[in-house]
């Protein structure tokens, strides 16, 4: 399955991918375990139960060991129907938009990787702005260019 997933992908996709498996495996260990999960999703002030990390953790892999090895996670993340992808994108944004909520802008995007215990320079920053080819404010229609949904 992780063969046939991957063949479908594109090389920016695996790395997008795999740069979003890294941001949630905390702990490096290769799998997100149901601390890693807690940890990011309360940084990004998401409040979920315990109940709830469990469930979502259960949905991504169908098993109960509270482990999300990274063939599920992209397994779980390349199969989803064009309505769910945009919702799940809308959410993305409007979290990394803050209060703005219309664009997302360079600062906007270094709170959010601080908040997820990463450090980008300007200079990453305005690479990311450059690559979306902004004029340091990314709109949704050009996040989701960016993402190539």
């Amino acid at each position: 399955l992780w063969v046939y997933i991957m063949s479908g992908l594109t090389e920016f996709e695996k790395k997008e991918f795999q740069a979003g498996f890294k941001l949630l495996d905390k702990d490096g260990d290769g799998k997100i375990s149901f601390d890693d999960l807690s940890t990011q999703l309360t940084a990004l002030n998401f409040d979920y139960t315990n109940q709830q990390m469990l469930d979502l953790i259960y949905v991504a892999t169908g098993k109960k060991d509270g482990l999300i090895a990274w063939n599920q996670f992209l397994g779980r993340f390349t199969h989803k129907d064009q309505g769910e992808l945009e919702k799940e994108i809308s959410t993305a944004f409007e979290i990394i938009a803050g209060e703005d909520g219309v664009n997302i802008s360079k600062y906007g995007l270094k709170d959010f990787y601080e908040k997820l215990g990463f450090k980008a320079t300007d200079e990453e920053l305005e690479q990311i702005m450059d690559m979306a080819g902004t004029n340091g404010k990314l709109s949704k229609d050009e996040f989701i260019k960016m993402l190539h949904v």
